[in-house]
């Protein structure tokens, strides 16, 4: 991937009208249009476009790499421009590229952006029976008057309180809200906007631009990754699932840090703290859906163990797809349920409000400095500063102002759980988008480094979870209400790194190695046996070289050789960046979550967390954000 798409000079200047005509092709090519599909149009090109630069504007080059390596690909091929081949010449070349060592990631990129522009247009969702709700005359509590939005602030106001908090996602809601508990002063600093449940409309392109951050990893095989960017960071846009960590990783913690602070029976209680705060339990059967009886029955046939998940969201009806924001705040992701209960005791929201830097006096942290929207400058003095951000955006923030990065370890030890897809045909109606997203897990695999979930999503986001392009995903969106999907998500190695670049831009690079390719191919075979075990009758791998598979199919796609490149991925999960630890050499903070470096500077989300775990992190990073507030109370007095 990487070097597809650095073999292309890469440009910010806008693209030429060869280009473009290029790239419509391409475009054209990849979604021609289906029974129920419309086709790709210039429309879908240009919002595609957009998207890539709102999103990230240093995915723009690499975007714009990806379109050149293709077009010229076409031509070193074919003699000819991709846009003047026959239909059958093109689809040919996507199946090629498809399967190609160093084309199918600027192929497998361009599709995905493609498919998630393309299938969240109104006309496309009509043709395929989506439907979007807009919630009307919500509730004003009273909390809001203790939220205030950068903007509106006085300039180069000065802002006194006991705890800054930057983040207010599962780390920083949570030790936020623990401290203001404790009677101290806690002002939140939010770069997102606080969005309510009337701006949760259920489109994925106005989510991806207004809720969510994202990157890219660059390494053997493309991972995009996304995070939360808005009041509740990532526990406002996911889920809801809850796993407590496996005990053989806590062991693994006790081990590494030479300590019983992790054992289960010592983290046992801020488990329970959580738990009870955002009333976990396992999703009512009726909201489960008839994917519920696909995991029944496939398991039941093979004798494996499996689950409900345990989520944060009493009151769940299955109203809407969770990752794009809850539209009944049956979720008590923290934006309503840690943030809330923190503004009615003594704490502010800040948001519109990106941190700038840490002011830091004779080695001690004494406050923070953000910026507004507008550009003006806000200071907070405080005693103690938490930073909260999330596993990117947290070392980007250290590696910036050159703070706390003595170790040499800020932005390395990235973990993903990269995951892939598998689905599954069937005769019977699945209802995607009429039940939970994730409902039941397999218990099988888990020490084994896999686990399965099911992965349900509306027709605006499930072809994604398809690796195919051109006609043969015409046909499967065609059917798209009979198609189940599961998926593996792995504990990958921890060895990727985040860089700051030039120009504020950064880069997120790691390779798979061959065990975590093994546990992904391992994963989806052992997918596959669960969805033909319950009935199904045609596969879909998320596997670019192998997209499509009759069921007599399983046993060879089981005895492929299966490539990191080969692999459709995406990451909700970086964890890592500013590992825990005791040793000041190998570690950012220590045992309380104090960085090494500056004291009174903590770091409490999913970067301090050593990864992986295997499983979904956010009670994780919620059990061990409730011990730091119990730490950094004891060190503040």
């Amino acid at each position: 991937m990487l070097e597809a798409l650095t073999s292309v000079a890469p440009s910010t200047e806008p693209p030429s009208f060869a280009e473009q005509r290029a790239a419509l092709a391409l475009l054209e090519a990849m979604i021609p249009g289906g029974k129920r599909v419309p086709p790709g149009d210039e429309t879908t090109l240009s919002r595609t476009e957009d998207l890539v630069r709102e999103i990230s504007p240093s995915l723009l080059p690499i975007w714009r790499s990806a379109q050149r390596a293709l077009s010229t690909a076409a031509i070193a091929s074919t003699g000819r421009p991709f846009y003047a081949l026959d239909a059958r010449t093109q689809q040919d070349l996507l199946s090629r590229w498809a399967k190609h060592p160093v084309l199918r990631g600027p192929y497998s990129l361009l599709l995905l952006a493609y498919k998630m522009v393309h299938f969240d247009r109104q006309n496309v969702n009509d043709r395929l029976g989506a439907r979007f709700d807009v919630v009307r005359d919500i509730e004003q509590p009273r909390w809001l008057s203790q939220v205030r939005r950068g903007e509106d602030l006085n300039p180069d106001e000065v802002i006194d309180c006991d705890v800054v908090v930057v983040g207010t996602g599962a780390g920083g809601a949570v030790v936020g809200r623990e401290l203001a508990e404790r009677g101290y002063a806690v002002a939140f600093v939010e770069e997102g906007d606080l969005y309510r449940r009337d701006a949760f409309d259920g489109r994925a392109i106005d989510a991806y631009r207004r809720f969510y951050r994202a990157g890219i990893v660059l390494g053997n095989a493309p991972i995009p990754v996304f995070m939360g960017r808005l009041v509740g960071g990532s526990t406002a846009v996911n889920g809801g699932t809850c796993f407590r960590t496996p005990s053989w990783v806590l062991d693994r913690w006790c081990e590494t840090m030479r300590t019983d602070d992790f054992t289960p029976a010592a983290m046992n209680r801020y488990f329970e703290h959580v738990e009870e705060f955002l009333e976990i339990a396992p999703t009512e059967e009726r909201y489960l859906g008839p994917i519920s009886g696909v995991f029944a029955r496939g398991c039941g046939k093979l004798g494996w163990r499996y689950s409900r998940i345990r989520r944060n969201t009493p009151g769940c009806q299955a109203s809407g797809f969770c990752d794009y924001g809850c539209r009944t705040d049956a979720r008590r992701s923290t934006n309503v349920s840690y943030i809330p209960a923190a503004l009615s005791r003594s704490a502010m929201l800040f948001t519109r409000l990106r941190a700038e830097h840490v002011r830091i006096e004779n080695g001690r942290a004494t406050g923070l400095s953000a910026v507004t929207r507008t550009g003006e400058s806000i200071r907070f003095n405080a005693r103690a500063v938490i930073l909260a951000g999330g596993a990117l955006p947290t070392p980007l923030f250290l590696q910036r102002q050159g703070i706390a990065t003595a170790s040499g370890q800020v932005g390395r030890n990235l973990s993903l759980h990269p995951s892939a897809g598998m689905s599954g045909l069937f005769d019977e109606d699945i209802k995607p988008g009429e039940s939970v997203p994730q409902g039941y897990f397999v218990e099988e695999f888990l020490r084994d480094g896999i686990l399965i979930i099911s992965a349900l999503s509306p027709p605006n986001t499930s072809p994604m979870a398809l690796a195919l392009s051109g006609r043969p995903l015409m046909d499967a969106m065609d059917q798209h209400e009979h198609i189940a999907t599961i998926g593996p998500l792995i504990a990958d190695d921890p060895k990727g790194v985040v860089r700051l670049q030039a120009h504020g831009q950064y880069l997120i690079q790691s390779n798979l190695t061959a065990q975590d390719v093994r546990r992904l191919h391992v994963g989806m075979v052992r997918s596959a046996e669960l969805l033909l075990a319950a009935g199904a009758k045609h596969l879909y791998p998320g596997v670019t070289s192998m997209p499509s598979l009759s069921p007599n199919d399983l046993h060879r796609f089981a005895k492929a050789k299966i490539h990191a490149g080969d692999l459709a991925l995406i990451s909700y999960h970086p964890l890592g960046t500013c590992r825990m630890g005791r040793d000041r050499k190998t570690s950012v903070v220590d045992l309380d979550q104090q960085t090494h470096d500056v004291k009174r500077l903590f770091i409490v989300d999913g970067s301090t967390v050593q990864g992986p775990l295997g499983v979904n992190p956010q009670l994780t990073i919620m059990a061990l954000a409730t011990r730091a507030a119990e730490r950094i109370a004891d060190l503040l007095g």
